[in-house]
C-alpha cells in the first residue's frame, strides 16, 4: 500500500470534492503511475491525508469500483483492478502539471466582468427590460414548456413562429424580400459566417472583402482555406472590385455602418454592387450588424431589399440590439442554398436553444422588442453626442468622420501616427480602444475605434477624463 501523491484538491472548486478525486485517481491509473494489482491506501488513511471526510474517500472508491478502475478483497483492502491493461504507450503518456485547465480541480474565475471602457460594439445590458423578458419567458414554459425541452431536429432552422414574426419584422424595417421560411435561426451572426464559408467556398476560392473589416468574417474564409482579396474603402463605402479581379465566389460587405470605419455604402455604390453580382455570379454576404441603431435618419434599406436576382445573402443579430450573452442571429438565404446549410447546421447542432427562442417570439410579437430598440437608439444618441463632446473640447488629434449611428466612433489619426501605439497606451491605462489597423491585411489610415453606447453620459465622462493625459503623455515621449 503506498500514499497517493499529486493529488490536490480545491475545496473552492465549482466541482465536487468526490468528482475531482474520482479525475485524479483515474488520471494516476490511466498514465501507469498506479498499476494494475497495486493497493490503495485506506478510506480512513487517504481521508487523513487529504483532510477530507472518510465518506467522501468511500463514495470515490465505491464509484471507481462500479466504473472497473478498482476492485476490492475482503479484508485485504482497494486495488487497481486486473482487468485494466495499459499499453507501453498509454503509460508514457502523461500531462504536464502546468496543463491545470484540463483537471476538473483547477480554479474557475468567478466574476463576469462588464466591458472595459470603450470597447466597440457593447449594448448597455441595463437598458434590457428584463423584468418583461421574464415574464415572458415564464408564459412560454407555462404553456408549452415540456415539449420546448425535447430534442426538436425538426427545428433546426429555429422556431416557425420565431421564423416569422422575423421575416415581418425584416420586411417592415428593413425591406427585405423574403418567406419566413428563407430565414435560419444561427448561434449569433458568426456561426452563420462559419457555414457559409464552408456553403459557398473551396481551397483556393477568391473572397472580396473590406480592409479594414470585420475580423470574424475574415477568420472564418480563412478556416475555408480561401484567398482574400483586400477592398479599399473611400467616403462612399467599399469599392467595387477592379475588371482584372480573378472570378469571386463571395464578396462580404458591412453596408449600412462599414466596420470598423462608420461609412455607409452610397446608393450608387450599392446598385453597382448589385449589378456587378448579377453579371458575375458572385454571392454577396451583407452582415447588418448594427443598421437599427441610426440617429439622424431612418435606417438605411438593406442591399438584400435591392437585389431582384437573389444573390444577396443577409446576415443579422440580435446580440447588438438585446443581450450578446443571448446568442441568437440569423441569415436569409436565397431558395437555391437551403438544402446545403440545413445539412451543414445539422452537423453542428440539431437546434438552438428553444425557450429562448420561444421568448424572443413573445418579445417581437408583443412589441417590447420595438419599444427596446427605440429606448436604445434614444438613449445611445445621448450617449454620442456626448461622448463627441467631449473629444471636441479635448483637442486630441482625432477626426470623427462617420457619426450618422452605430455603436461605435471611429476617430482618425494624423498619417505619421502609429495607431498600435496609441492603442496599446490605452490599453495600459485600463481601456479597451482597438487600433484602426488591427482589423487590416495593409496599410490603413490609422486611428482608433472607441465604443460608447454600453456607458452611461457620466460613466463616459468618469473615464474619458482620464484619456487626454494618456494620449498626450504619447505624444510627448515621441
Amino acid at each position: 500500500m503506498r500514499e497517493l501523491g499529486g493529488i490536490w484538491l480545491d475545496h473552492t472548486s465549482r466541482f465536487t470534492l468526490q468528482d475531482q478525486l474520482i479525475a485524479q485517481i483515474k488520471e494516476l491509473i490511466q498514465r501507469g503511475t498506479l498499476r494494475t494489482g497495486e493497493s490503495l491506501p485506506s478510506t480512513r488513511g487517504l481521508a487523513t491525508q487529504l483532510r477530507v471526510s472518510r465518506n467522501t474517500v468511500v463514495y470515490t472508491y465505491d464509484r471507481l469500483v462500479s466504473e472497473g478502475y478498482l476492485e476490492t478483497e475482503a479484508r485485504s483492502g482497494v486495488f487497481v483492478s486486473s482487468s485494466i491493461l495499459l499499453s507501453t504507450h498509454s503509460k508514457r503518456i502523461s500531462r504536464q502539471p502546468s496543463s491545470a485547465v484540463e483537471s476538473p480541480a483547477a480554479p474557475v474565475p468567478k466574476i463576469l466582468r462588464s466591458p472595459a471602457p470603450f470597447r466597440p460594439c457593447q449594448p448597455d445590458v441595463n437598458l434590457f427590460p428584463l423584468l418583461m423578458w421574464n415574464r415572458l419567458r415564464g408564459r412560454v414554459l407555462r404553456n408549452s414548456g415540456r415539449s420546448l425541452l425535447n430534442y426538436q431536429a425538426v427545428a433546426i432552422a429555429g422556431l416557425p413562429a420565431l421564423r416569422e414574426n422575423l421575416a415581418s419584422y425584416l420586411r417592415d424595417s428593413r425591406g427585405v424580400h423574403c418567406d419566413w421560411r428563407q430565414i435560419v435561426i444561427t448561434s449569433g451572426s458568426q456561426q452563420a459566417l462559419y457555414i457559409l464559408a464552408q456553403l459557398l467556398l473551396r481551397p483556393g476560392d477568391q473572397v472580396y472583402m473590406e480592409d479594414p473589416g470585420y475580423l470574424g468574417a475574415r477568420l472564418a474564409w480563412q478556416n475555408a482555406k480561401a484567398r482574400i482579396l483586400t477592398g479599399a474603402l473611400d467616403e462612399q463605402g467599399l469599392r467595387l472590385p477592379s475588371k482584372t479581379y480573378p472570378r469571386l465566389s463571395a464578396i462580404y460587405t458591412t453596408p449600412s455602418r462599414q466596420f470598423p470605419t462608420g461609412v455607409s455604402l452610397s446608393l450608387a455604390r450599392r446598385l453597382a454592387l448589385i449589378d456587378f453580382a448579377a453579371r458575375t455570379k458572385v454571392w454577396v454576404i451583407e452582415d447588418d450588424y448594427d443598421s437599427e441603431l441610426r440617429y439622424s435618419a431612418p435606417p438605411l434599406p438593406s442591399l438584400q431589399s435591392l437585389d431582384p436576382n437573389q444573390r444577396v445573402i443577409y446576415v443579422g443579430t440580435f446580440s447588438k440590439l438585446l443581450f450578446p450573452s443571448l446568442r441568437l442571429g440569423y441569415v436569409v438565404l436565397p431558395e437555391s442554398l437551403l438544402d446545403r446549410f440545413y445539412e451543414l447546421k445539422h452537423l453542428i447542432d440539431d437546434h438552438l436553444p428553444l425557450v429562448d427562442q420561444a421568448t424572443l417570439d413573445l418579445f417581437l410579437e408583443s412589441g417590447a422588442f420595438y419599444s427596446h430598440i427605440r429606448r436604445c437608439r434614444r438613449a445611445y444618441e445621448e450617449r454620442q453626442q456626448k461622448f463627441l463632446q467631449l473629444f471636441h473640447k479635448s483637442g486630441l488629434p482625432l477626426e470623427f468622420r462617420y457619426s450618422d449611428g452605430g455603436m461605435n466612433l471611429t476617430g482618425f489619426l494624423p498619417r505619421h501616427c502609429d495607431d498600435t501605439l496609441w492603442s496599446k497606451a490605452l490599453f495600459d491605462a485600463g481601456f479597451e480602444v482597438p487600433a484602426i489597423s488591427h482589423y487590416a491585411m495593409r496599410a490603413t489610415s490609422p486611428g482608433l475605434v472607441f465604443g460608447f453606447t454600453a456607458f452611461t453620459p457620466e460613466t463616459l465622462k468618469n473615464h474619458f477624463d482620464r484619456v487626454p493625459a494618456v494620449l498626450r503623455g504619447l505624444e510627448e515621449s515621441r
